[in-house]
Formats: structure tokens, C-alpha cells, sequence
């Protein structure tokens, strides 16, 4: 079972930069803002530790609508609008890698390691 609540994302384009981690809160969850603009990722190549059961929040603003999908957890796929910031909350249930992106843009947002 995923515990989930699903707003908009976006991504970027393929930059090379080296991969970004979010900082966990105190109160264990990981919060993630992510933009896409202008065709890029902003930060690009986010990588974000997770653990199954502590929840991550991200927070996705994009400057044209889209589909944000969560590969693993297709329940919690969700739309985002150029007015209006999506906050995805997802709950990870088992171990192992998974990409948030923007589908009509064809880019990841965040890659979640889960441990």
C-alpha cells in the first residue's frame, strides 16, 4: 500500500551536472522543490535518499502544463499547470530506484533511491 498525495511536476533537459540530494527534516520526511523551465531541470539531476515508510513531499512549479508521473507508484500521478504548483507526497512501501517526471516533456525530475 502507498500513501500518497499527488500534485503537478515538471523536468528538464538531459544536463550533466552532478546529482543533487534534498535535505531529510527533523521530522524524518524529505522535502524537494523542483522547477521546470525553459526545457531544464532546476536542480537538474536530483537524486533523493529515501527510506520505505518516511515520506517525501515534493514541491513541482513548471512554466507549461503537463503530466507528472511516479513510475513505481502510478496511483499517484498528477497534473501541474503554469499558474498553479503541484505538491506530490508519496510514501515509499518497498526497497529500490524510482523517477518522477514530466511525461509530455519526457524528463525526470527527481530519482528516489529507496533503502
Amino acid at each position: 500500500m502507498i500513501a500518497l498525495a499527488a500534485a503537478g511536476c515538471s523536468s528538464g533537459g538531459d544536463d550533466q551536472a552532478a546529482p543533487t540530494s534534498a535535505p531529510p527534516t527533523s521530522a524524518g520526511a524529505s522535502i524537494v522543490d523542483v522547477a521546470y523551465r525553459n526545457g531544464q531541470v532546476d536542480p537538474a539531476n536530483l537524486v533523493v535518499p529515501g527510506k520505505v515508510g518516511q515520506p517525501l513531499q515534493v514541491n513541482v512549479t513548471s512554466d507549461r502544463a503537463d503530466d507528472i508521473v511516479v513510475d513505481a507508484y502510478p496511483d499517484a500521478n498528477a497534473d501541474v499547470a503554469p499558474a498553479e504548483p503541484e505538491d506530490l507526497d508519496v510514501t515509499p512501501t518497498r526497497t529500490g530506484t524510482f523517477t518522477i517526471r514530466l511525461a509530455g516533456a519526457n524528463v525526470t525530475l527527481v530519482t528516489v533511491e529507496v533503502s
